[in-house]
Formats: C-alpha cells, sequence, structure tokens
C-alpha cells in the first residue's frame, strides 16, 4: 500500500538542522525533505524510458509538496514503484483528511540543463550541496533496492 509522504514529514529541527534530516531512515530521508533528488537521478538513470519529474505544489497557504518520476502511468518515489493514479489519490486523501480544504496543482518539471538547480530555486528546495553531505550516492543505492522496471 502506497504510503503519501505526509506520514514523513520532517521535525521544526530537522527541517533546520540538515545532519538532523540527513539521519532519517532513507525512506523519511526521501518522502520529505529529498523526493526531488530521487526523482532527478531516477529520470537520469532511465533517460531514455519516457521518464519525467512531476511537481505536486499545494494551494497556497498549505503544506504538501512532493516531487516524483513517472511515465505518466506508472511513478517512482520513496516508496518505489506505484501507480501514478494511485500515488495521487492517496496524497490527496491523506493530505485533505489532516488539512481541510486542501488541494494541489500537478507540475511537470521540463527537462533542461540545470532543471534540478531551476527547481530548487523557483520552489525553495535544497540544492544538493545544501544536504549535510552529498546525496547522489545515498540516492543511486536506494533507487538500485527496487527493481528497474515497474511491476507487470
Amino acid at each position: 500500500m502506497y504510503k503519501p509522504s505526509l506520514l514523513f514529514n520532517r521535525t521544526p529541527e530537522q527541517r533546520h538542522d540538515m545532519f538532523a534530516s540527513w539521519s532519517r531512515s532513507d525512506q523519511a530521508f526521501f518522502a520529505a525533505g529529498a523526493c526531488h533528488i530521487l526523482a532527478d537521478l531516477f529520470v537520469q538513470l532511465h533517460a531514455h524510458e519516457g521518464f519525467h519529474m512531476v511537481y505536486i505544489k499545494p494551494d497556497k497557504g498549505f503544506t504538501g509538496n512532493h516531487v516524483y518520476a513517472t511515465d505518466g502511468n506508472w511513478a517512482f518515489d520513496h516508496n518505489g514503484w506505484t501507480k501514478e493514479s494511485d500515488l495521487l489519490a492517496i496524497t490527496k486523501e491523506a493530505y485533505e483528511q489532516r488539512y481541510s480544504g486542501w488541494g494541489y496543482t500537478k507540475h511537470v518539471i521540463e527537462p533542461a540543463i540545470y532543471a534540478l538547480e531551476n527547481f530548487c530555486k523557483a520552489n525553495n528546495h535544497r540544492l544538493p550541496w545544501q544536504f549535510a553531505y552529498l546525496p547522489w550516492e545515498r540516492t543511486y543505492k536506494y533507487i538500485k533496492q527496487f527493481p528497474d522496471s515497474p511491476p507487470t
């Protein structure tokens, strides 16, 4: 069953202390705080398979940012492989239960040179070098725990 990123929200201390944020479990780290790093590397590793990054941007005044990779059918995030429709439905339900009136806009992050850097700067997300340690090795190892393709 898909676990929405809401279940892994960082504490105020983890939001302000990059070492406390880094010390969380891999799933928590990639669910809340480094989902954009996970999605970016996943898309790079699957460059010729039609995957792109999607940003769930909550409506103004709400929390609930999340970034994942998708081909329009299957999604990949901290849960591994999930049908994109399930990811969106379960995420929406979880946030609506906690925050009355919660809604979001789904943004496709267009591939471009330095797309991750541009996305981070425009949406107040940490750039890779703003983590306690460069996240690429941890991200690669996390991705490689899952099958290279979605279930059939």
